[in-house]
């Protein structure tokens, strides 16, 4: 979580500043052994800031993580964007390339 809070903090720095790239990327690694409240309220803290200063945050996640707690003040399912990976198909795969 404090690699967390050190990313918002960056994230407010170039906002005002008005440099960066524009977006910030975590990958479920940086929640991995955090309690579920702490993750439901970093998906909050984390969907209010982007909005706020206006950056896009993107978090890979399973979905069984993204939902092991809810927050009443935040509905995480308009964020959500149902890409899925499978290879049941000719047409699966990541990024068209079949692997294995």
């Amino acid at each position: 979580m404090q690699i967390f809070c050190f990313d918002m903090m960056l994230m407010r720095l170039c906002a005002k500043r008005k440099t960066g790239p524009g977006f910030l990327v975590h990958d479920s690694h940086l929640f991995d052994g955090v309690d579920g409240r702490q993750v439901a309220k970093a998906l909050e803290v984390g969907a209010k800031t982007a909005d706020d200063l206006g950056f896009q945050y993107i978090v890979t996640m399973n979905s069984d993580d993204a939902f092991k707690e809810t927050s009443q003040n935040f509905d995480l399912n308009p964020y959500i964007l149902s890409t899925r990976l499978t290879d049941a198909t000719e047409d699966g795969g990541l990024f068209g390339i079949r692997f294995g």
